[in-house]
């Protein structure tokens, strides 16, 4: 289930994003799919699709995780960090396929260098009018400073360390996710004054929350 956990271990449970560890990951999220019980949350009537893509690669030696900062000209979350993705158009066959159409459509990232690794279960937008539906998956090709980002969404495209977010003081809490009581992290960066909180905390959060246990080694 959904929940803000603090003690996630003090450093993440692989050092690469070899073998090892992308198994590591994809076993953990296949069986914690099964293990916990999603999170119920409300939406509204006629709810739309939407997804992300929550992207791994190397960066500097290390195993890290890819944000956009989006325009902050933008009404729709402008000037927030947060991961690639948007409505599924009725075109997209599947909910991956959303995920990695918005990622080619904002950083410029081939879907074919993408390998998908797993899914976490749909979260509401601030409104609950959609159901945001979050992919995993990691950079097999390409370098982040290869990207090609739309510049008319995105100001920038940047990877920190997924030991970052291992450590206590990169890292706060707000209750009251979705009005369900929930504790949600707020997580610092390393650009100053850009935080990475709401949805994109929540998502992040709970990935890291499911790799992380390893009760997830096996299902139940």
């Amino acid at each position: 289930m959904f929940a803000f956990i603090d003690g996630i271990g003090p450093a993440p449970p692989f050092s690469a994003l070899d073998e090892t560890g992308i198994e590591l990951i994809r076993r953990r999220l296949a069986n914690a799919a099964q293990n916990k019980p999603a999170q119920k949350f409300k939406y509204m009537a006629g709810a739309g699709e939407a997804a992300v893509l929550l992207l791994l690669c190397t960066a500097g030696g290390q195993p890290s995780i890819v944000f956009e900062e989006r325009q902050r000209r933008l009404t729709a979350h402008g000037g927030e960090a947060c991961f690639a993705g948007g409505k599924a158009d009725i075109e997209d066959p599947t909910l991956v396929h959303t995920a990695l159409r918005e990622t080619r459509e904002e950083l410029g990232l081939d879907p074919a260098c993408v390998t998908v690794l797993g899914r976490l279960p749909p979260v509401p937008n601030k409104t609950a009018l959609l159901r945001v539906h979050p992919v995993v998956g990691v950079m097999a090709k390409g370098t982040l400073e290869g990207l090609a980002l739309n510049r008319d969404e995105v100001h920038r495209a940047f990877a920190l360390p997924l030991s970052h977010f291992y450590r206590a003081e990169n890292r706060d809490s707000v209750p009251g996710f979705r009005n369900t009581g929930l504790r949600v992290p707020v997580y610092n960066t390393d650009k100053p004054g850009l935080r990475i909180w709401g949805l994109t905390a929540f998502i992040l959060h709970e990935f890291l929350c499911r790799i992380s246990d390893p009760t997830n080694d096996e299902s139940s």
